[in-house]
């Protein structure tokens, strides 16, 4: 469903899953400046962690976004605490948009304007 799941990916290292990248529009989000737009979210196996992987499928998935939806925002939450995933939304160009409490811990939301 390209309105509300642009997006369904399945990273593969050695011929085995290593982790999903998911684009999906939040019709329904905890902070009203993330409603009606993209969520990037991203799952990779632990044994995968800090060999660049998520950085590299994470960039591919929004080249492909920007092609197929061009001038759509996206947005992206992680927990603060979180060093890999705050680094990752960085490098792929998020910018914080504001931090909040949910899950008994501070949350980071962050917005990568569109692709001009």
């Amino acid at each position: 469903m390209p309105a509300r799941w642009p997006g369904s990916f399945v990273v593969e290292l050695d011929g085995a899953m290593s982790g999903q990248i998911l684009l999906r529009r939040a019709a329904e989000h905890r902070r009203p400046a993330a409603v009606g737009k993209v969520d990037l979210g991203y799952l990779f196996l632990p044994k995968v962690w800090g060999h660049g992987y998520a950085a590299e499928a994470c960039a591919a998935a929004l080249d492909w976004f920007d092609g197929v939806l061009p001038g759509e925002p996206v947005v992206l939450t992680t927990q603060s605490a979180n060093v890999g995933s705050m680094r990752l939304a960085a490098k792929l160009g998020f910018a914080e948009v504001e931090r909040f409490q949910a899950w008994d811990a501070e949350q980071w939301l962050g917005l990568r304007p569109p692709a001009t």
